[in-house]
């Protein structure tokens, strides 16, 4: 019974992925919203870890309204492209409208940061996310989920992003 077990154990880890995923949302509850999101998100795998919330001003853009961002850690058999279109699915779910190109507040908005050490681009999804280290908001999350997480491309670490990461807003880590 134990060659099984391990068998199975091996096969989950090798098919598996690390994805981490973050959200963010200034509009409505936003405490309700990020949870429904990591409730949908339940559904494509095992997320063992999210981070505490993070409340910082909008990014790329001026609005009254603050962000609450959290990052999860998802495990997932689920290929990336087909992944990214279940996530497109839950923000539309969870009353997303994409109404225009650019930065506009939002419901939710759902975000893969990396799938393992993968590096791809297409119409579709960018691995890593391509300005995950401009965004403190996004680096100080990722850093409490996964210290020890190493930039594919930079290769450089969550806390060496931090150093140089030229966002100057600092967000508040709230309970």
């Amino acid at each position: 019974m134990s060659a099984v077990r391990t068998a199975s154990t091996v096969l989950k880890k090798d098919f598996m992925k690390e994805v981490l995923i973050l959200l963010g949302t200034n509009l409505g509850d936003k405490r309700e919203n990020l949870a429904k999101a990591i409730e949908s998100i339940g559904r494509f795998g095992k997320i063992d870890t999210t981070s505490s919330f993070y409340e910082s001003p909008a990014w790329g853009y001026e609005s009254a309204a603050s962000y609450l961002n959290q990052v999860l850690l998802l495990h997932t058999a689920i290929e990336p492209e087909l992944l990214m279109q279940g996530l497109l699915a839950v923000e539309q779910e969870l009353g997303r409208e994409r109404l225009a190109e650019g930065y506009a507040d939002r419901l939710i908005d759902i975000d893969i940061l990396s799938i393992d050490r993968l590096v791809q681009q297409t119409a579709l999804l960018e691995l890593p996310h391509p300005r995950m280290h401009l965004r403190r908001f996004t680096l100080l999350p990722l850093q409490e989920v996964h210290p020890d997480w190493i930039h594919p491309i930079l290769g450089q670490s969550v806390s060496a992003l931090l150093e140089v990461c030229p966002d100057t807003a600092v967000p508040r880590k709230l309970s």
